[in-house]
């Protein structure tokens, strides 16, 4: 199966989204759009053509060639696996948008957003809930930090703020991101992170740690954090290369009287700290709206 230029196989079967194209057995299948409970998937086997609506499990089948001229069972090469074709519908939802953090820059901008995916600017939402994925982007080098320790500085993933403010360094929830190279071998540690009336809390210790491997693989983890009475809750899974990924943690809240739908800002990713990105820095998002 590919996305855009990404190929996945299964078996001897391909599969691609977009202009891309599938083989199953003899059969070539290319999806050309779809939404949830409409999926076209176009099959080309030679000079044969089979479109398949899979909503309400509707099916229509033609060749081009001999439109209504055969029997059905000699115009229809093998379609695909229910299976493949659900997670091809799981892949055409799920929309992936870009933040770039450019040299010398604190705050990303994003690419390929939709509505609601990343979140940005004003919001009244009691948290989020998204997939990140990090690359080896975030293995970032501070060669001229502003202070001694800067390269230990927390970077942030997506977050909210809190108690009424917009500025999510006096209140405010989201997860902080680092790269460690003062360890062997260097690792990407995420933590949760909150500032509760201009105090900055994390954890002890990382929720979890990623290696370069990890970061090559490209692999997404689910992110939430929300707002919980006198608490931020933060959870973490997901699995990265076979490694089952399951974290969970809170931090104190300083206004638990604070509505959880009261207006906030909806950060991005952030690089600082106090240096600003010693070379470019990328992640990728697909959010979707929070539940509690």
């Amino acid at each position: 199966m590919a996305l855009g230029s990404s190929l996945v196989t299964s078996g001897s079967s391909r599969m691609a989204l977009g202009s891309s194209l599938v083989t199953s057995g003899s059969s070539q299948f290319a999806i050309s759009g779809g939404r949830r409970g409409q999926l076209f998937v176009q099959s080309v086997s030679m000079n044969q053509a089979i479109w398949t609506r899979s909503s309400q499990a509707v099916r229509r089948f033609s060749w081009l060639s001999c439109l209504w001229a055969l029997p059905l069972a000699a115009c229809s090469p093998m379609m695909p696996d229910d299976a493949v074709v659900a997670v091809a519908e799981s892949q055409l939802l799920e929309s992936w948008a870009q933040y770039t953090v450019n040299v010398g820059a604190h705050g990303a901008s994003v690419s390929g957003a939709t509505p609601g995916s990343p979140l940005s600017l004003f919001t009244t939402v009691a948290g989020r809930d998204y997939r990140f994925r990090f690359n080896p982007s975030a293995s970032y080098v501070i060669t001229r930090p502003t202070e001694p320790s800067d390269q230990l500085d927390w970077n942030k993933l997506p977050g909210i703020s809190d108690c009424g403010t917009l500025d999510l360094s006096r209140n405010g929830a989201m997860f902080g991101w680092r790269w460690r190279i003062d360890l062997t071998p260097p690792v990407l540690e995420v933590t949760a992170y909150a500032n509760n009336d201009g105090k900055h809390l994390w954890p002890t210790a990382p929720l979890f740690s990623l290696d370069a491997a990890d970061l090559a693989s490209d692999e997404p983890l689910s992110y939430r954090v929300w707002l919980d009475g006198s608490r931020y809750q933060f959870t973490v899974t997901g699995t990265v290369r076979g490694r089952a990924i399951s974290a969970t943690t809170t931090l104190p809240r300083s206004c638990a009287g604070t509505s959880a739908t009261a207006l906030k800002w909806a950060s991005g990713l952030y690089f600082g700290g106090t240096s600003t990105a010693p070379s470019k820095i990328t992640g990728h998002v697909s959010e979707i709206p929070f539940k509690p």
